[in-house]
């Protein structure tokens, strides 16, 4: 099964999102923010990790990390998303390593999209 990390500090948000990554056939695993994602990463290497915008302070730092942390070729994949298009926002995170930035709200089908997009997405689901 694929592992993905979900980043997020709002709650509801995360249970939304976890949920969404299961039924795309993802085993998942929710946080509040980066540093405890880049902990997580030390131990358990997911495969992609979908991270909140909000957690932007700390996004650097995870980003940074991330090349070390996880997948054979040495990086999970990384999509960020948020809710406005700040452009300065999402050229960061795309020029430290994020391989997707999405704009909220984003659907099933885009969320999909974009993981296959990123080579993440699991075979078996359609």
């Amino acid at each position: 099964m694929v592992s993905c990390l979900l980043i997020d500090r709002n709650a509801g948000e995360r249970h939304r999102l976890s949920d969404l990554m299961a039924e795309l056939g993802f085993d998942c695993i929710a946080l509040p923010d980066a540093s405890d994602g880049i902990r997580y990463c030390q131990d358990h290497h997911p495969d992609v990790v979908v991270m909140s915008a909000s957690v932007a302070d700390d996004a650097r730092d995870f980003l940074r990390f991330a090349p070390a942390a996880s997948r054979k070729d040495g990086r999970p994949v990384v999509i960020f998303y948020a809710e406005t298009p700040d452009v300065e926002t999402m050229g960061e995170a795309i020029r430290e390593g994020a391989a997707e930035f999405l704009l909220k709200p984003f659907d099933r089908d885009l969320l999909k999209f974009k993981l296959r997009q990123s080579g993440v997405m699991p075979t078996r689901m359609n």
